[in-house]
Order: C-alpha cells, then sequence, then structure tokens
C-alpha cells in the first residue's frame, strides 16, 4: 500500500467499523446474548419467588380464617402488609389496602387487568417486580393478593454521591448505553493513537535530521523501516538524497576554492620572482618583464574563464539568443584551430558537416566548440588528426570531436568535466592548460538544452559527443 492518503483513509475506516462492530457485540450481549439469557432467568426466579411467597401468605390467611375467625385474619393481613421485607399487599373491592399503605406504581392497573382475566397479572418495572392473583376467601368478593420484590439489577450498588436510580441513569453509565459507548471510545482512541504515533513518527525523525544539519552535520540520515513505501518514505529518501547533494557540493566549493587557490598562486609566484630578478639584475629586465607580462595574461584569461563558469553555472546568460547554422560555426573554429597549431604537426579535420541550424548564443556555443577542439589538439598525437563531424538525426545536432591520444581512463570520463580537474597522466598544466574549458563547454551545452559526454574510441583516443536540439525541433 504506497498511498498515504488510502492508509489515512482505510485506518478511520477499519477504526469506525471495528467500533460499530463492538457496539452491536455488546448490544447482542445486553440483549439477545448469554448476558440477556442470565438476566431473563434471574427476572424468572424472582418472579417464582414471588409467587412462592404469595402462595405461602393465602394458606395462612386461610388457615388463620378457619381457625380465629375473620378479625384475626384482618389482624394478619394488616400485620404483613406493613412488614417492610415481605411487601404483601391485600387490595379490597374498593382498590383499598388493609393497612391503608398506598400500592407501589403499577399495582392498581395489574389489580383490574387481575378482575378482568382472573387470573395472574405482573409487570417489570425498573426497581422491581409486582404480581398480582385473584384471593379467594370464603366471603369476600374481588380481592387481590399483591407481591413485590426488589428487581436485581447492574449495578448492584451506585457510586459515591448518586442518590437513586434516576440520578444514576442521568449519570450515562447504565449499562444498555453508557458501557458500549465507552468501549466505542476507547477502541476508537486507541486506533487513532496508534495511527497519529505511525504518522508522526517520521516527521519527528525528519526535524531532528534537519537540526542536526543545521549544527552543519551533513553526516546524518533518515532510517525508516524497511518495506515502508508512501509519501513520507519517499520524503525521507529525497531528504537524504538531498543532504549527501548538499554535501556533495559544499565540498566541490571547498575543492574548487582550494584549486582556484593554487592556481592563482602560481602565476603571481612566478611574478614575484620575475620582479625579484629585476631589481638584482636590471641589465636583464626586458626578459622578466616579458615574463610578467606572460604571466600577467594567464592570470587574466584564467579570471575571464572563471567568471563565465560562474555565469553559466549561475544559469545567467545575457546573450541574445539567434539562428546558428552549427557546421558553418564548427569551420569556422576549425579554421582558427589549424592556423594556430600549424607549427604542432596537428590539424583539424572536417568530415560530415549537415545543415543544421540551432537557436542560440554564437559566443557560448563557439566557446564550448572552440574548448572541446583547442583541448583535442593539445592531447592528439604528433602528425595526428583531430575529427570533427557534425550529424543531423531527430529532433537533435550531434557534434562529435575525436582525438588521436592516449584516451582516458574510464573512471574518469565523467570527472573531466569538472573544473580544475587533471587526469594526471596525460593531461596537466603544461599541455593542458587551467582545466576550466571542458567545464565551461559542458555548462554552455546544458544552458542550451543539450547534453554533453566523453568517451574513448575503439581504436584509441578520446571522442567529445555534443548534442544539441533543432530549432523547433526540425
Amino acid at each position: 500500500m504506497r498511498s498515504l492518503f488510502i492508509k489515512i483513509f482505510l485506518s478511520f475506516l477499519l477504526i469506525t467499523l471495528l467500533a460499530s462492530v463492538t457496539t452491536a457485540a455488546i448490544s447482542y450481549w445486553a440483549q439477545i446474548g448469554p448476558y440477556a439469557q442470565l438476566k431473563n432467568r434471574l427476572e424468572q426466579h424472582q418472579y417464582q419467588s414471588v409467587l412462592h411467597t404469595m402462595a405461602v401468605t393465602g394458606i395462612a390467611a386461610v388457615k388463620i380464617l378457619e381457625t380465629g375467625g375473620e378479625q384475626e385474619l384482618v389482624s394478619y393481613l394488616i400485620e404483613i402488609e406493613q412488614d417492610a421485607d415481605d411487601h404483601i399487599f391485600i387490595v379490597k373491592a374498593d382498590g383499598r389496602t388493609f393497612s391503608g399503605r398506598e400500592l407501589p406504581s403499577g399495582a392498581a392497573d395489574l389489580v383490574e387487568s387481575v378482575h378482568r382475566s382472573a387470573d395472574i397479572q405482573y409487570i417489570i418495572e425498573e426497581t422491581a417486580i409486582i404480581v398480582a392473583k385473584p384471593f379467594e376467601v370464603p366471603g369476600w368478593k374481588e380481592t387481590v393478593l399483591i407481591g413485590t420484590i426488589p428487581r436485581i439489577t447492574w449495578p448492584p450498588s451506585f457510586p459515591q454521591g448518586i442518590q437513586n436510580r434516576k440520578q444514576f441513569n442521568d449519570f450515562s453509565f447504565h449499562f444498555p448505553f453508557g458501557l458500549p459507548l465507552l468501549i466505542m471510545m476507547l477502541v476508537a482512541a486507541t486506533g487513532c493513537y496508534l495511527l497519529a504515533r505511525s504518522l508522526t513518527a517520521p516527521v519527528r525523525y525528519l526535524r531532528a535530521a534537519v537540526q542536526q544539519m543545521a549544527k552543519g552535520d551533513f553526516s546524518v540520515r533518515i532510517s525508516l523501516p524497511l518495506g515502508r513505501k508512501d509519501e513520507i518514505a519517499d520524503l525521507s529518501r529525497d531528504f537524504n538524497t538531498m543532504i549527501e547533494r548538499i554535501a556533495f557540493l559544499i565540498e566541490a566549493q571547498k575543492r574548487l576554492l582550494r584549486d582556484i587557490s593554487h592556481e592563482l598562486r602560481s602565476p603571481l609566484t612566478r611574478m614575484n620572482v620575475s620582479l625579484e630578478l629585476v631589481r638584482r639584475q636590471p641589465e636583464n629586465a626586458e626578459s622578466y618583464l616579458l615574463r610578467i607580462e606572460k604571466e600577467s595574461d594567464r592570470l587574466n584569461d584564467l579570471i575571464g574563464q572563471l567568471l563565465t563558469l560562474t555565469r553559466l553555472e549561475g544559469k545567467v546568460d545575457n546573450k541574445e539568443k539567434e539562428q546558428l547554422n552549427v557546421s558553418e560555426l564548427v569551420e569556422e573554429i576549425a579554421g582558427d584551430a589549424n592556423f594556430e597549431a600549424a607549427g604542432l604537426d596537428r590539424r583539424v579535420q572536417l568530415g560530415t558537416l549537415d545543415n543544421a541550424m540551432v537557436l542560440g548564443s554564437r559566443e557560448m556555443l563557439g566557446r564550448a566548440l572552440e574548448n572541446v577542439i583547442r583541448n583535442g589538439l593539445h592531447y592528439t598525437a604528433a602528425g595526428t588528426v583531430v575529427d570533427v563531424e557534425v550529424v543531423q538525426d531527430e529532433g537533435h545536432v550531434t557534434i562529435r570531436i575525436r582525438d588521436h591520444g592516449v584516451g582516458v581512463p574510464e573512471d574518469k570520463l565523467e570527472q573531466i568535466f569538472k573544473p580544475f580537474y587533471r587526469v594526471a597522466e596525460s593531461r596537466n598544466r603544461d599541455s593542458g592548460g587551467n582545466g576550466i574549458g571542458l567545464a565551461i563547454a559542458k555548462q554552455a551545452v546544458l544552458m542550451h538544452g543539450g547534453s554533453i559526454e566523453a568517451r574513448n574510441h575503439t581504436d584509441g583516443g578520446l571522442v567529445v559527443v555534443l548534442r544539441l536540439p533543432l530549432q523547433n525541433g526540425t
């Protein structure tokens, strides 16, 4: 399950279903299930107990009437009605009791039912079970015997401060309603707590990692349980990737500053040495001044290339875009390169030149091509050529530049496009310039929506491939 939305939706749905099922199960248990059966058996037992007491009372009343007469029977009935433990009443035809005590709530209706049906009637009140039956005594008509017994209910005692059953019901914990609600709330609260904890735990890990990163610790990583696949896991992986990238960029920046410092220090050192020699050997000042001029030009060129690289890496290109014929631009650069390399026994050889048009900055693309071609002339073997061809394919134009040198180790092919990077075995400062040219070429091509890569040719030498999108994809 990958979507966090689906997880939350199904989790809440499951919690709701569990709460509903739990409530239904408790309701079944209370109304239909084993508890209801136990309650019914208990009520039936109490009902039989009341009937038994009433039967005993009736037999005793008949015996007293036979032995002591009616006056003795009335005295007996008054006595049992006043007994708070038995709760037995004899109702006369006029609806009054012999003792004058009031009947329990609902008993009067039972008396009327007994008069109509001449049979036993009973009701189950909230606090008592009331039974009524005809009381057949010779000479007495329409006399009814009433028996009551306190109903055993849950809970057997009230909480502290609750004085009667009505107050307890208002207290909202009466079994049929309060307990299911309480259990449902506990189930829902537990489920929501676990869900919230599961969702917020990765956020806490992320916050702790951000705090460590803010302190300068870029070694921190977020670790989540294996197999987790959702938006939070994606965010954690992206965060780890971001930290790795930031750490890499900071280290690259430090390395670049070290390289720039070294590149600037070397010509400055040579200039200082030349100045000192001018003071000591005024007669040779001309040659030392020429050396200072050469180092000054080298510094100026290095600073210019650094500014160009910085502008390109910052995606800042103020040059006006125009339609360019790539083949014509390559021919122009190749001509200049051949003129400069005339005394080096090396030259640029043009191959296929398709008529491909692109939209871009002539200066930036020209600098990219010039840096790659000049780089090839530096490293191609004496007596060989640098092959250049322009091939148009579907939506792109491909420029291949191949030298016939010793090539580059496979694991260094991507590194050569980084500023100041050189392959120590064959490409050093004496033969390869300051190491910024290919970096400028890469940024210039990327700015035009293209790509650049380097690979070793099977027959030797290095091949640099530049791909640029055609104007309007044609």
